[in-house]
């Protein structure tokens, strides 16, 4: 009858949906290590200005500063 017909519906996965591109991408991971970088650079006894540590780190001046 019409109730045979109709298609039953498929259950979505959970956790399903697009995959993402570049799955060992980590970016916690990158920052903590700019981060620490930056700080090692700082502790240094000669105290480099913040810019000449983010020339050094090919970082912006603000996320040294921020560390």
């Amino acid at each position: 009858m019409a109730v045979d017909n109709m298609k039953k519906k498929a259950k979505r996965n959970p956790g399903g949906g697009r995959k993402l591109s570049k799955q060992d991408y980590n970016l916690s991971a990158i920052l903590q290590n700019q981060m620490d970088a930056a700080v090692v650079r700082y502790s240094a006894v000669d105290h480099s200005s913040l810019q000449t540590i983010a020339d050094e780190l090919d970082l912006n001046p603000i996320k040294v500063r921020k560390c």
